[in-house]
């Protein structure tokens, strides 16, 4: 279940992060203008790249450094053939580049996002634990 709301928590901060960074270069006129249409179709590839991270994770690899760097190929996978598939952006060399940045900063987001909350719970943890030790020495 913890795996499960990490995948939920990751899918909802790479659709808010990566929905402000499309507007950032949306106002900035690099992107055509936000819609509606735009936010469904965000929506569906921040779940397919979940999807995608999740079949990943069922791969026996133990290297941290290879896991990760799968993970942002899938990520820059999925970003490159949705867009064409969902024309979201003109499939040009100029606009891929910025939707590899965007996927890049996202998942860069996202990882640091789970990281510190991960630390959070460790230190919640780890103070509980020494509550408990101290509480025993004083019986």
């Amino acid at each position: 279940m913890k795996d499960f709301m990490r995948y939920i928590a990751a899918s909802c901060i790479s659709f808010t992060f990566s929905t402000i960074f499309y507007l950032f270069f949306s106002f900035r006129s690099i992107f055509p203008p936000f819609t509606e249409q735009m936010v469904a179709k965000m929506l569906v590839i921040s779940i397919a790249i979940i999807v995608l991270i999740y079949m990943v994770h069922l791969l026996p690899i133990e290297n941290p450094f290879f896991l990760r760097l799968l993970e942002l190929s899938s990520v820059l996978f999925v970003l490159v053939f949705a867009g064409r598939f969902f024309t979201i952006y003109p499939f040009t060399p100029y606009y891929t580049f910025f939707v590899v940045v965007i996927g890049i900063l996202t998942y860069a987001v996202v990882i640091i996002v789970i990281f510190l909350g991960e630390q959070v719970s460790a230190r919640r943890i780890n103070s509980v634990i020494q509550k408990r030790k101290m509480e025993g020495f004083n019986e």
